[in-house]
């Protein structure tokens, strides 16, 4: 990548700190980092571009362009081929928002925001944990050669049980508090 430096910049003291107004090209750091950066330095702060912009790959040369116009839109252009483009202030984070959540309204603490809800009439069947959920194994028969002397006791193997059904939970309903998902109301923003 390039850098585009802004004017009265001391070349004797140039370095990787040094600042800059454009910062511009493809970035290829192993297989993590492939990307062309588009950094533009707005009341002194480096913004990187909100989009991932690609950037080519392969061994040959290629020839990128930023297009900066006059009415805030620009382009990116690999081999004179626009790969991307849009509004400067839309695609970097240059202007604060218009609107922000208003700090003085926050979610009233009576808010229901469940949709559903366990069924209160709904009831555990019973006898429902008395169902274990293994069993032994009915098709499983002693080996010929268990020696109870030996080997102790022959217990079959345990199998899940097609019975059990897991740990009970009522059925849910629609909540008839709900009030849907709380929005945080938005005011202009004073900046």
């Amino acid at each position: 990548y390039i850098k585009l430096l802004p004017p009265g910049f001391d070349q004797k003291e140039f370095g990787g700190d040094t600042e800059y107004a454009i910062m511009f090209g493809p970035d290829v750091c192993g297989s993590a980092v492939r990307r062309t950066h588009a950094i533009l330095t707005y009341k002194g702060k480096n913004l990187l571009i909100n989009k991932n912009v690609k950037c080519e790959t392969d061994n040959l040369s290629h020839l990128y362009t930023l297009i900066l116009h006059p009415d805030n839109t620009y382009e990116v252009r690999i081999d004179d081929k626009k790969i991307e483009s849009g509004d400067v202030t839309e695609d970097w984070d240059m202007l604060p928002p218009k609107k922000i959540k208003d700090p003085e309204q926050s979610k009233p603490a009576d808010w229901v925001d469940e949709a559903k809800i366990p069924d209160p009439e709904d009831k555990k069947p019973e006898g429902y944990d008395d169902i274990p959920a293994m069993i032994p194994d009915p098709e499983a028969e002693q080996p010929e050669d268990w020696d109870e002397e030996d080997d102790g006791e022959w217990e079959p193997p345990m199998i899940d049980n097609p019975e059990y059904e897991g740990e009970w939970k009522p059925k849910m309903i629609d909540n008839p508090d709900y009030k849907g998902p709380w929005v945080h109301p938005m005011i202009d923003n004073p900046e």
